[in-house]
């Protein structure tokens, strides 16, 4: 379907957070809202940042009046939750982009997200097909998988974009760095609003499965595209920082939205694990910090809990680990990982899309590389590349180029 116009969508809210952002990130976002094809109602800027006046000057020289710009300054660092629950408080459309700063949208992609909207009505949220800034023809999401352990993956992360993830599909949930959601359902008797008490990082892989378990559904939109500098806000922060909070809000994910017996074996497993790293000399400040600040969190969690769980209309089973995501990238130098297996995933998934004899053939022969480990031969796997059956193209281009360098 083609992209639809402003005319026919439903009135669309953006919510951008920000924390000292850099002037031509931030800018590149604001920018790509002004060569979308299907403009929104209205944006909205919420700044954490300690001085407002740069990010406000930006907002106004960026953002035409048509675009209904609306700079919301905090008085402190709330976070990234806090701060989109302030934005999305404050918006008026039937339809909220989550966007993050280090995100740009392609002019088609609102369009084709809120057609979606229009297609779906019963469906909650939809994840368009978030790519890479650099390599731009790598993906970073297309919605996100989430296992029984409470682990939230994206979908395709590292995967060259051959076309592996082009058919629209349920998923188990949303990337918060772009994502179209029903405004509705951030209301108290729906889903409800991100949890606070996680800061940052996790709170959509949490409020993902709160929907999942109450019975909402995600859907992709390949056709939307958006880039993404992976971590692009956030790559000044540390691992350490970022492993604290990434530990403890899935542990609290998972106390407050599994089953009993898959909260307590989560909340056992990640505690255990994280002394043991801290031994081990894994950020041990933080995980050691990541287990108390956990258990200290469990009352309140535990109130949370109470509520998701009475309301519950689904099984674990029934949302959760229904699909294998392995991700191909590496957090630490942000780069993706060019593989055997990473090979398998994307040709296993368009084989799976259109069964061909080449195809078939090809994905054979990488599997048993993978297996008898010759794919770490990248020689090797740069001539299985040949007359593979994969469809042509600058993904393909790239997957040889990284291989033979």
């Amino acid at each position: 379907m083609g992209a639809a116009q402003r005319g026919s969508q439903a009135p669309v809210s953006v919510v951008v957070v920000t924390y000292d952002p850099a002037p031509e990130m931030l800018g590149e976002c604001l920018d790509s809202l002004t060569r979308s094809k299907a403009p929104p109602q209205e944006v909205l800027v919420v700044d954490n940042s300690r001085h407002h006046e740069a990010v406000e000057q930006l907002v106004g020289r960026t953002l035409p009046s048509g675009l209904g710009p609306i700079f919301l300054p905090q008085t402190s660092n709330l976070g990234y939750a806090a701060g989109t629950n302030a934005g999305v408080a404050a918006s008026s459309g039937e339809l909220v982009l989550l966007l993050n700063p280090d995100a740009a949208l392609e002019p088609a992609a609102l369009g084709e997200l809120c057609e979606a909207a229009r297609a779906h009505p019963d469906t909650l949220g939809f994840a368009p097909k978030i790519r890479l800034s650099e390599p731009a023809v790598v993906i970073d999401s297309v919605g996100m998988a989430v296992g029984l352990d409470g682990v939230g993956v994206q979908r395709g992360l590292g995967q060259a974009d051959l076309g592996q993830y082009d058919r629209p599909e349920g998923v188990a949930g949303i990337c918060f760095a772009a994502a179209l959601v029903r405004r509705r359902a951030f209301s108290p008797g729906a889903v409800g609003a991100l949890d606070e008490r996680y800061f940052m990082y996790y709170e959509d892989v949490d409020w993902s499965m709160r929907a999942a378990i109450l019975g909402e559904e995600f859907r992709t939109v390949p056709r939307a595209a958006v880039r993404h500098l992976h971590s692009g806000s956030t790559r000044s922060l540390g691992q350490g920082f970022k492993h604290r909070l990434i530990q403890r809000n899935l542990i609290w994910t998972a106390v407050k939205n599994l089953e009993a017996e898959g909260a307590l074996r989560v909340l056992a497993r990640r505690s255990s694990a994280n002394l043991k790293w801290a031994a081990a000399g894994r950020h041990p400040a933080a995980a050691v910090r990541a287990v108390a600040e956990a258990w200290l969190g469990l009352s309140g969690v535990m109130l949370s809990r109470r509520d998701i769980q009475r309301r519950r209309r689904r099984s674990d089973r029934e949302v959760l680990g229904l699909e294998d995501a392995p991700v191909f990238f590496d957090s630490e130098t942000y780069r993706p990982e060019v593989s055997a297996a990473a090979l398998v995933a994307a040709a296993g998934r368009l084989f799976a899309l259109s069964p061909t004899p080449a195809l078939e053939s090809s994905l054979m022969r990488l599997r048993s590389a993978e297996a008898t480990g010759l794919g770490r031969d990248r020689a090797l796997l740069a001539e299985m590349l040949e007359g593979a059956g994969l469809p042509d193209g600058p993904a393909l281009s790239w997957l040889k180029a990284e291989l033979s360098a």
